[in-house]
């Protein structure tokens, strides 16, 4: 009987991105580069997926198989009687034909063992666990078992390795490749020496008028710099343009995670070390309302990373001066991006976001309780009889995307769109009485909420019947919206 010999390839295990997609710009995630987030909220994010992938590393492989080929023979009866391994599979080598070396599609597929030799000759023939034999490096914690691929031409392992132990010690929830400046924010040039100058933009004011004033509220809150966040928002967001940013997310820091329940998912692209970038579908956070947002944010920046609760505190009021200040610590601690300040302060400055810092003055409340629901208005159409129509309210023309307040503490009954006043919201107050607001470019509340004087329900706009933008403002007596129980709206808000 002619005895066969075996020879098997050595193998090791390379870690690499599993696959590598075009940036997510647009419609997902985009904006500067960050270095956002805690140790909890990395935990709440998809993670990073790798794949093994097999390469033959034994030298003189081709010839010591043609010898192994050589010396086998089709003794059929020698591989019948032979003891099958129970983690063999229907994939065996055929006793006719040479192992390929090309094809190494399984770590060891050898032929059935002889009688004579009970014991073991390797112990390879466990595919299902390429990265126990050999492991080049040993990770923290593989996020999940390797999976076998076909050998592909060997790449240096090392850098996306070692990228897995620095993703565990440092909590990173998002890393955006970072976009020029003027894929950003309209308007701006960068010159040949690097400056970047701004123009003011009229959808980037619209933009800050949406989240200054939660902006104001929550800086005066959590000492910070409400000019310094509204900037980062827009970079972050690309002034407001992101599919993350938009309704019904709300999400203008690419916080990951999930916030009271709430995510959607997005592909975006994180790096693995070395500057090489992955495309990996992640779960962001989403929120009810840009307030919401921006507390989340507010809290990162208080509660800094787990185990460093000061890691941003360089940016709070307390600790900067100035707003220069803060945005000079934010840049490579916050973002990557060495030019970061740069870009904040230019937005700061051209938008004039410091306003944002300062308290804002108390609205004027009325005799009967009411405080005007819109700034920086017009009366456009007043309330009753306008030519053959009864006008059933007041018109403010104001700018789009102007916030919108309710004027009196209350509870949304209605939050829909409607043929002719578009977008509107009706809020029932405790007295009974109601008020409409309508035409809004968007309202962020909906049926249930309780909202207090002066909370942000909405945006002005042109939708339904209008012809420009403009808040359209009823009062009514009870909740019916009948025109006999409507009065005129001056009479309680001036």
């Amino acid at each position: 009987m002619v005895r066969k010999t075996y020879y098997q390839k050595s193998l090791k295990t390379i870690y690499r991105s599993k696959r590598v997609q075009p940036v997510f710009v647009r419609n997902g995630v985009k904006g500067a580069t960050t270095l956002i987030g805690s140790a909890s909220i990395l935990l709440s994010g998809a993670p990073i997926t790798f794949a093994a992938e097999e390469a033959a590393a034994t030298e003189n492989v081709e010839a010591t198989v043609e010898e192994a080929a050589t010396t086998e023979t089709t003794d059929s009866s020698t591989t019948d009687s032979g003891t099958t391994d129970s983690s063999s599979t229907e994939e065996s080598t055929d006793p006719e034909k040479p192992i390929d070396p090309e094809k190494p599609v399984k770590p060891v597929e050898p032929n059935q063992p002889e009688p004579e030799e009970p014991t073991k000759p390797t112990e390879p023939n466990k595919p299902t666990k390429p990265a126990e034999p050999v492991k080049p490096v040993e990770p923290e914690k593989p996020v999940e078992t390797p999976k076998e691929t076909p050998a592909q031409p060997a790449e240096s392992a090392t850098p996306v390795v070692e990228a897995e132990v620095r993703i565990a010690e440092q909590p990173i929830v998002s890393q955006v490749e970072t976009q020029p400046v003027t894929e950003l924010v309209p308007a701006t040039t960068v010159t040949s020496d690097g400056a970047i100058h701004f123009e003011k933009d009229e959808s980037v004011e619209s933009f800050i008028k949406k989240i200054g004033e939660p902006a104001r509220k929550i800086g005066q809150q959590e000492d910070l710099y409400a000019s310094v966040m509204i900037a980062q928002a827009i970079l972050e967001s690309a002034s407001g343009t992101s599919q993350l940013a938009q309704a019904p997310n709300y999400n203008l820091f690419g916080i990951k995670g999930s916030y009271k329940g709430k995510s959607a998912t997005f592909n975006t692209q994180e790096d693995t070390g070395g500057g090489n970038m992955t495309t990996i579908q992640a779960a962001f956070r989403a929120y009810e309302n840009y307030e919401e947002s921006f507390e989340d944010y507010a809290k990162l920046m208080k509660e800094g990373l787990s185990g460093n609760s000061t890691f941003y505190s360089g940016a709070w009021k307390s600790n900067a001066e100035t707003y220069e200040d803060a945005t000079k610590f934010l840049t490579g601690k916050y973002a990557t991006d060495t030019s970061y300040n740069q870009k904040l302060n230019g937005l700061i400055e051209t938008y004039n976001l410091t306003e944002y810092d300062k308290e804002k003055a108390e609205a004027a409340i009325s005799a009967q309780g009411f405080a005007i629901p819109v700034e920086n208005y017009t009366i456009s159409s007043p309330f009753g009889v306008r030519g053959a129509e009864f006008h059933r309210g007041l018109d403010m023309a104001a700018g789009q995307g102007e916030p919108i307040y309710a004027s009196k503490a209350g509870t949304i009954t209605v939050a829909e769109f409607h043929y002719s006043w578009g977008n509107y919201v009706v809020v029932e107050h405790e007295d009974g009485m109601t008020t409409l607001y309508a035409h809004q470019s968007q309202y962020v509340v909906k049926p249930g909420d309780q909202v207090e004087q002066g909370q942000i329900i909405g945006y002005v706009g042109s939708t339904g019947n209008s012809t420009g933008s403009h808040l359209h403002f009823e009062v009514c007596r009870d909740g019916s919206l009948s025109q006999a129980q409507l009065i005129h709206p001056a009479s309680v808000l001036f």
